[in-house]
């Protein structure tokens, strides 16, 4: 008598899949992600194995599932997944102007206007915040002014610059015209004159004046040499006769 041995293959290939992967994003897309991933079968050997998303594909931020599988020449399948995880931990580019420097146009300092942006590699262009704000008011002297700037995913970044305000106007000097005077003895006369001064920062600053009002002036003429210095040292000059 006799009979049949029949040998039949039901084994399902082996994948072997790489661990999860986390990858970090270099643009607004997300990442290119290459992996490896192979299947080798007790009868047919190595397998071709079929990933979604296939290796070399752009994987956006976040989380994705990339499920393979690999069928032998008996038919039998055998499939796995593993995820592919694209953060953005990169804080966006600051973009701020240099030191800036402007002249004071009142008591309260100076109007200063600046540009301050940010770039983000997924976001693009995001919101800066800058403390003291563009158009505001800055003192006479240095502050410096704080930027910051935020992505979606939270990532933060920051910088600063310094507005100095300078006082280089002297102040202006409010002087009579030339004055005549009738002599009274032989000495001369007693003169007496205002001279005012005012600067956009001191406002009102004292004028020194040689010879000074209420001296006695001399026959014929005199030369009156005046000045007047503001706090920040700038000093201005006049004369009359």
């Amino acid at each position: 008598g006799s009979f049949n041995v029949t040998v039949v293959d039901s084994t399902a290939p082996e994948l072997s899949l790489p661990a999860d992967i986390t990858a970090e994003a270099t643009g607004a897309d997300g990442a290119v992600v290459t992996y490896t991933a192979t299947a080798t079968d007790l009868i047919d050997g190595t397998v071709p194995v079929s990933c979604v998303p296939a290796s070399g594909a752009i994987f956006a931020v976040g989380s994705t599932a990339v499920s393979c599988s690999a069928t032998d020449a008996a038919g039998n399948n055998a499939s796995g997944s593993f995820d592919v995880t694209v953060t953005d931990s990169t804080a966006p580019d600051l973009s701020l102007p240099a030191d800036i420097t402007a002249e004071a146009t009142g008591a309260a300092g100076a109007v200063v206007n600046y540009t301050a942006t940010a770039t983000d590699l997924i976001d693009g262009t995001v919101t800066v915040s800058c403390a003291p704000a563009s158009g505001a008011t800055f003192a006479v002297g240095s502050t410096a002014v704080t930027c910051s700037a935020s992505d979606a995913a939270g990532n933060s970044t920051s910088g600063s610059f310094n507005v100095t305000v300078t006082d280089s106007t002297a102040p202006a000097l409010n002087l009579p015209a030339d004055v005549t005077a009738e002599a009274t003895g032989a000495g001369g006369a007693v003169v007496t004159y205002t001279a005012t001064a005012t600067d956009l920062i001191d406002g009102t600053v004292p004028v020194n004046c040689t010879p000074a009002s209420g001296a006695t002036f001399a026959v014929p003429s005199t030369a009156e040499t005046c000045s007047s210095t503001d706090a920040a040292g700038n000093t201005a000059s006049g004369s009359f006769n």
